[in-house]
């Protein structure tokens, strides 16, 4: 029996009136503390009130297409377009808001209204360019990351690609995954990762987009572990259809690839998510212990075999600690973790609140148990074609060999 469905998760089907409730309240709050100001008579005040409604309505009917195909991609994308512009709003008419209260300090009255004035054009105006960068950026090809690191037990270098995050489903369609395979194989890698939130909608709807991923191509194929988007649908039927391009899967399992006669170990678990009452009927619930249990198996006696664990969210590595405090051995050949789900923050400063939830936002960081963590940006995105100190990212690594005199160390 599936357990019920929180109203605040997305897959909820009260979500969107939810969603809607409270984009109502925001644009309401950015038109009553800044929009109104920027009108001199009540005609002008008229005009930015339709303005500001029109915004909504296209707000609330980008929700109401939450949990179905949109009718076509065109006002699909104007539709979350208006979604873009209300957080952008909100981020400025914030701001200025505080602004406003450090000019209580200031003595004269006519001064401050005089400041509150130019504060609210300045406030508008960054408005505006927020909006316009943040598409700009947003709808540009992912940028391929070139990283190299050094790692123990590799006897040659390794080509590796990371894609995460692509949410194929609303705005991204077939000609944008195309161009993402295309650019990925032109990398000529040995091996591509696939770490989750890589479909976002219902197979059936998508299933022409997910083709596209059949044309990937490296020297030891393609691994894929979940993301906590494929769960908001039907992850199962995700799954086996994946599992039809021959991509290799990893729900807590691990494979062997021999790379110039070495062994490298591949990890992955199922997504973190998994273990939230409204998805366990899925039963795919992650075990990070008994994959590394599995790891161990496999790598026996071989110390410095080489582990590249996957999981689609960072936060893996609270618990990849607390296994190394207890059980050390399990976690000794883990080199490299790689995540994604943060989306670098996607549109600042919401970047901010990643941490709230996530050890870390976006790029490379060391471990405290050894090895490292990257954390993709995402390939493509989510919500509103818009970054702001993010980017659609490709991650492209050439890992390799540690010389001995590091290793003896």
């Amino acid at each position: 029996m599936e357990a019920p469905l929180s109203i605040f998760q997305m897959q909820h089907m009260f979500f969107p009136l939810l969603a809607i409730c409270g984009f109502g309240f925001v644009h309401f709050y950015i038109y009553k503390a800044l929009i109104k100001s920027f009108a001199d008579t009540a005609l002008f005040r008229k005009f930015w009130l339709v303005v500001v409604w029109l915004n909504f309505l296209g707000t609330a009917a980008y929700f109401s297409f939450l949990h179905k195909a949109p009718p076509s991609q065109s006002l699909y994308l104007l539709l979350s377009v208006c979604m873009g512009v209300a957080l952008s709003f909100l981020v400025v008419t914030l701001l200025y808001q505080l602004c406003s209260l450090a000019l209580l300090g200031v003595k004269h009255k006519h001064t401050r209204t005089r400041a509150r004035f130019t504060l609210k054009r300045i406030a508008g105006i960054a408005g505006i360019v927020m909006v316009v960068y943040g598409i700009f950026i947003g709808v540009q090809k992912p940028q391929i990351t070139h990283i190299s690191l050094e790692i123990d037990g590799l006897s040659a270098p390794l080509e590796v690609v990371q894609l995460s995050d692509i949410h194929i489903g609303g705005l991204i369609e077939s000609t944008r995954v195309r161009d993402i395979v295309e650019r990925t194989n032109a990398l000529n890698s040995d091996v591509i990762f696939l770490t989750g939130d890589i479909v976002d909608s219902p197979i059936e709807i998508v299933r022409e987009a997910v083709n596209e991923l059949a044309h990937l191509r490296a020297r030891y194929g393609v691994y894929y572990v979940l993301g906590n988007h494929e769960y908001f649908h039907d992850a199962r039927d995700i799954l086996e259809y994946l599992r039809t391009m021959d991509f290799k899967v990893l729900l807590n399992d691990v494979d062997v690839i021999t790379h110039e006669h070495t062994p490298i170990v591949i990890a992955g678990i199922a997504d973190l998510v998994g273990v939230r009452e409204a998805f366990l009927h899925h039963d795919l619930k992650p075990d990070v212990r008994q994959t590394l249990l599995k790891a161990k198996d496999t790598i026996q006696e071989a110390t410095y075999t080489p582990m590249i664990f996957l999981s689609h969210q960072p936060k893996v590595i609270y618990e990849l600690e607390s296994i190394h405090n207890f059980e050390p051995e399990l976690t000794a050949n883990i080199r490299l973790v790689l995540s994604g789900h943060t989306h670098g923050g996607q549109i600042f400063p919401f970047s901010l609140l990643v941490p709230l939830q996530q050890p870390y936002t976006k790029g490379l960081d060391s471990l405290p148990i050894g090895g490292y963590l990257y954390i993709n940006q995402g390939t493509g995105y989510w919500g509103p074609p818009m970054r702001v100190g993010s980017q659609n990212e490709i991650t492209h690594f050439t890992l390799l060999p540690k010389p001995l005199s590091q290793i003896s160390q």
